[in-house]
């Protein structure tokens, strides 16, 4: 459905985008990913994954040691820079909320979860 997309994922919840690095995909996309002390998190393998991929394809923020940042306000700048039709976004429930309200009101398509249960 669209050709450039930003994945945002907050810790664990880059697990859910890992096949988009790992396999070719139709639609160009861009990783970002707001987590905390990555290596010693999810070990040297995805660390290393994750640091192979040009910073403008993947955008990795360890708030470990840059600090916590406002993950709405990058996700509106990264889809903006990087001309992301879509924005999905794997997050807890008020963050996930949070960067798809932020995206939808600088018009740019986002989605998230559904958090019914």
């Amino acid at each position: 459905m669209y050709d450039r997309v930003l994945l945002v994922a907050t810790g664990s919840g880059i697990c859910v985008f890992l096949s988009f690095l790992l396999q070719p995909c139709k639609a160009e996309v861009c990783v970002l990913w707001v987590t905390k002390g990555v290596e010693q998190n999810f070990g040297k393998e995805i660390k290393e994954m994750m640091s192979g991929h040009s910073k403008e394809k993947v955008i990795v923020h360890d708030t470990a040691v840059l600090g916590r940042p406002n993950v709405s306000e990058m996700s509106v700048n990264a889809a903006n820079n990087f001309g992301a039709q879509v924005v999905i976004v794997t997050s807890n429930p008020q963050r996930s909320r949070d960067v798809v309200n932020a995206c939808k009101a600088n018009g740019i398509a986002a989605f998230g979860p559904i958090w019914d249960s």
